[in-house]
Parts: structure tokens; C-alpha cells; sequence
């Protein structure tokens, strides 16, 4: 078979290689304009499966760590299923998305790791630490909920403002 016949011939070594170069291409596409990282489903999806990780990881976190990781993964899901989850501002569903799959996850991670390393003296530090980390934790997604409802308002009122410039009463009225 000639090189021009292999070039031309849709089954042949060309029709593979046209195959594969579309679907590296069709790949890459999707990873660029696939926006489902941080959409509201997503995050609903990565949510739950931190609670299971929770779940499992209840039997080497104290009561307290347990209770704490699952209030930031309730407040992230309340703000989630809130009637304004579809309008949340992308900042807010990054943090989340940072929250839900490094943060909360690398706080439980790390604690368990230096619990198993460390002595039986430095269980309480570590618990002393956890507890600090998640509470941060859930007051900033506290904060990140309450700042995109304030946003929404302030845009409101500027707006408000704007309208009442354009079409109210002008000083120039005679």
C-alpha cells in the first residue's frame, strides 16, 4: 500500500490517527469549557462524598472533630440548597470548592496522619488543633454565604440608586 492510498484511507493507519488527534482535542475542550468544577451540582456531589469520608474517618477523629466537620459540610450544604444557590457569586463557589475538596479534607488528613505518628501526649494538641482548623472553617463558609447575600443587596440598592437618578425627580424640574 502506497503512501497516498494510506493517506486517504478513512480505515487505514491515517483514519486512527485522525481518531485519536479529535478525541485528545475533544478531551482537552471539555477540561477547558467544563464549568461543572464548581457548579451548585458538583459541589452538592463533592459535599456528600465529604461526609462519607467523615463517616469513615469517625473512629480515629474525636467527638468534637466529627461534630465540627460535619457542621462545615451542613452550612455548605444549606448554602447549596438555599433558594440564591443558583446565583451564587463564582468567588463563594470557588471557596467552597476549596473548602469541600482541600481545606476541610486536608485538616481531617493531617490530624489523623499526626495521631498515628505522634505520641499519646500530642493527641491532645493535635485535637486542640483540629478543633481550631474547623472552626475556621465554618465560620468562613458562614462569612462566604453572608457576603454573597450582602453583594446581592448592595447590587440592588446601586442599582435602585441608578434608577432614581436616571428617572426621578431632577433638581432641574422647573
Amino acid at each position: 500500500m502506497g503512501l497516498l492510498s494510506r493517506l486517504f484511507d478513512p480505515d487505514g493507519a491515517s483514519g486512527r490517527l485522525r481518531a485519536q488527534t479529535q478525541a485528545r482535542f475533544d478531551a482537552v475542550s471539555e477540561a477547558v469549557t467544563d464549568p461543572s468544577g464548581d457548579s451548585v451540582d458538583a459541589l452538592l456531589r463533592k459535599t456528600q462524598s465529604l461526609v462519607l469520608e467523615i463517616n469513615s474517618s469517625a473512629g480515629d477523629l474525636p467527638t468534637l472533630g466529627v461534630v465540627l466537620a460535619r457542621a462545615v459540610t451542613d452550612t455548605v450544604r444549606e448554602v447549596l440548597t438555599s433558594g440564591e444557590a443558583d446565583r451564587l457569586d463564582i468567588g463563594v463557589r470557588v471557596a467552597i470548592n476549596g473548602t469541600l475538596t482541600d481545606y476541610l479534607p486536608g485538616s481531617i488528613r493531617a490530624y489523623v496522619g499526626a495521631v498515628r505518628a505522634a505520641e499519646p501526649d500530642a493527641e491532645a494538641r493535635a485535637t486542640e488543633a483540629l478543633v481550631e482548623q474547623l472552626t475556621t472553617l465554618r465560620h468562613s463558609v458562614e462569612q462566604l454565604a453572608e457576603a454573597s447575600r450582602m453583594r446581592d443587596m448592595q447590587a440592588l440598592q446601586v442599582h435602585g440608586r441608578f434608577l432614581q437618578d436616571k428617572f426621578g425627580e431632577s433638581d432641574l424640574d422647573l
